[in-house]
């Protein structure tokens, strides 16, 4: 009898594994919420390039930091004989002559803008012509462009196109800026502290597997229903140690649900949701257990008790806040105090850093949940934000500053090893 071997479908169901103490956290009050009745949209409608009033003193107009050279060098490379000179390593900056800016067709520059805007649903951001315009022909020191000087030189009618696209990229990223800046500062007035419940979506319940049914695939699936039964009755120490060839289900048991999944090579099956998108949140979740569990983390942490959370990465079902331009950290890490009842609770992103710059966001977080907390009142509650690299220090693009400026900026780097940048984070929390 011949004919293809369906796929073996498997919904995999995890351990819900939530302290006995509540874990607080924060989340917009009803009502401000997107469309809700008194969310950003519906009562905030300010003008591209004008901080309203009420703002003024207390954000900034966005600085955009635009790299050109790594599409630059890869076209190059695309052209290049063997037997080419290497492109240049020296990056230079420039900015887009006020000369060529008047040759620019500002209607269509106003209409990508409006379409960049109709695709966010940002009908509440105003904009007109006129205003673009004066913007783009009076300001250049909003932005910084890294590209070669050739680049920015005029031959053809093609040059002036292209430099035209250059423009439209700045503003729209200067448009995104702008816009979830204002939103950040909006809501960050009406957050309220709440407690995780069992129930919130961040908390993942299932996993569902699709596996083929050729080559390794039934070995696969008699590991996966041998884990599942160890998950169920709680044998966490056996869990850890299940052998899932190239699929690893790390249960560690301070995070708020067991197991996470990560797939380390080729597997014959299918996985959603994905417990992790990177290799360096895998290595931060391993290095903060061995930290954990090590003499030396143990003499920091003290009598706290840790919990960690891999957080979803929408507004749907991400528990905690978006901030610094709808951000959400991939992690939330609470210490516990039993004693005393203080908690401090972490925001902490594994990511590579290579060519952002210092004014991205992100880089602000640390920044914008120490306002939050001030607003909160709560004395019993520390917030702090954290960036983990998973890029070397000497491989940042954009950063004129010591690695020392970046860790006062809670930037911590993997490369300096688990028990040296995870002692950093940890004495930099205000325990």
């Amino acid at each position: 009898m011949s004919g293809s071997i369906r796929p073996c479908q498997l919904n995999f169901k995890t351990r819900i594994n939530l302290p006995k103490e509540s874990l607080k956290t924060l989340t917009l009050q009803d009502g401000y919420k997107d469309n809700q009745i008194n969310g950003f949209k519906r009562v905030q409608f300010p003008w591209l390039f004008e901080i309203p009033d009420e703002y003024a003193g207390k954000i900034n107009l966005p600085e955009i930091e635009l790299d050109l050279y790594p599409k630059i060098e890869a076209l190059s490379a695309g052209k290049q004989s063997d037997k080419a000179k290497p492109v240049n390593q020296v990056r230079q900056k420039g900015k887009i002559s006020s000369q060529t800016m008047a040759l620019f067709d500002f209607d269509r520059i106003y209409l990508a803008l409006q379409e960049y805007k109709q695709l966010r649903s940002w009908s509440n951001l105003r904009l007109t012509r006129a205003r673009l315009k004066e913007f783009c022909l009076k300001c250049d020191d909003w932005y910084t462009l890294h590209i070669p000087p050739a680049e920015l030189a005029i031959r053809a009618i093609a040059d002036i196109r292209k430099q035209e696209d250059i423009l439209i990229r700045l503003l729209q990223d200067y448009t995104d800026r702008f816009y979830k800046t204002l939103k950040t500062a909006y809501e960050g007035r009406f957050y309220k502290v709440v407690n995780v419940r069992e129930d919130d979506d961040a908390l993942l319940k299932m996993y569902h597997f699709e596996i083929d049914g050729t080559g390794d695939g039934d070995v696969y699936a008699e590991r996966i229903h041998a884990l599942q039964t160890l998950v169920k009755e709680g044998r966490i120490g056996e869990a850890s140690q299940c052998n899932l060839g190239q699929m690893v289900a790390i249960c560690f048991d301070s995070h708020l649900y067991y197991p996470l999944f990560a797939i380390e090579g080729d597997v014959p099956l299918k996985l959603r949701p994905l417990s992790f998108d990177s290799p360096s949140e895998v290595q931060f979740v391993r290095e903060l257990e061995a930290f954990y569990q090590s003499p030396a983390g143990r003499q920091i942490i003290g009598k706290r008790s840790l919990y960690l959370l891999r957080n979803a990465d929408n507004k749907a079902k991400g528990l905690g806040f978006a901030l610094a331009g709808n951000f959400y950290p991939d992690f939330l890490l609470w210490l516990v105090d039993n004693e005393t009842g203080n908690q401090w609770l972490n925001f902490v992103d594994p990511k590579g850093l290579r060519q952002m710059n210092l004014t991205d966001p992100k880089l602000q977080l640390y920044r914008e949940v120490k306002k939050i907390q001030e607003k909160l009142a709560d004395p019993t509650l520390t917030l702090n934000a954290f960036i983990v690299s998973a890029t070397r220090f000497a491989n940042l693009l954009n950063v004129a500053c010591d690695q020392s400026e970046l860790e006062a900026r809670n930037v911590l780097f993997m490369d300096d090893g688990g028990p040296v940048y995870l002692k950093k984070m940890f004495d930099q929390m205000e325990l």
